[in-house]
C-alpha cells in the first residue's frame, strides 16, 4: 500500500474516486456537470496549499482517500488565526474498509495542515464514519445551522 499526498497526475483518479464517494452516499442529479466541476477544482487546487487530499493507492487505484479545503476568515475565539479547513472525501472502497487505511491518511493530513497553520477542521459526517472521526478526536458542533442557496 502507497501513502501519500495526491499531485496533478492524480486528477483522473481523484474524480473517478469522488464521484464513486458522492454517488455512495447521495444522489446527483446532475453527475456530468459535477464530474466537470470537480475535474476543474481539482485542476486549479491540487498543486495548491488550500485543497490537501493523501490517498492510499493499491494496484494502480485509489482504495482509500481523504482532503480538506482550507480557508480564512476573520479570527475567532475557536479560531484565533481564522485560518480552518473542512475535511471531505473520507471514503475507503469496500473491499479495504476496516483496516486503518483512512484512519491513517486522517492522521497525514492532520499533520499537513497543522504545519500551514490550520486551527479547526470541521466536517460532515455518515453514521458509519462517525466512531473513526470520535476516536481521532473530533467533536459534535452545537449551535450551527445551513441556508442553502441552490437554484431552483
Amino acid at each position: 500500500m502507497e501513502y501519500r499526498r495526491a499531485n496533478r497526475d492524480d486528477v483522473d483518479l481523484l474524480v473517478h474516486n469522488r464521484i464513486e464517494f458522492v454517488t455512495s452516499i447521495r444522489k446527483i442529479s446532475d453527475i456530468e456537470g459535477f464530474q466537470s466541476r470537480t475535474r476543474q477544482y481539482l485542476e486549479e487546487h491540487i498543486d495548491k496549499d488550500d485543497m490537501i487530499v493523501f490517498i492510499a493507492i493499491d494496484n494502480n487505484q485509489i482504495v482509500s482517500s481523504c482532503m480538506v479545503c482550507i480557508v480564512q476568515t476573520v479570527p475567532k475565539p475557536s479560531c484565533p488565526n481564522g485560518i480552518s479547513a473542512e475535511l471531505l472525501n473520507v471514503y475507503t472502497l469496500n473491499e479495504y474498509r476496516r483496516n486503518g487505511y483512512a484512519e491513517k491518511l486522517i492522521h497525514m493530513l492532520i499533520q499537513e495542515v497543522k504545519s500551514l497553520g490550520v486551527e479547526k477542521i470541521v466536517l460532515d459526517y455518515t453514521d458509519m464514519g462517525l466512531p473513526l472521526y470520535e476516536k481521532l478526536g473530533f467533536k459534535p458542533l452545537h449551535n450551527q445551522m445551513q441556508l442553502s442557496l441552490e437554484k431552483n
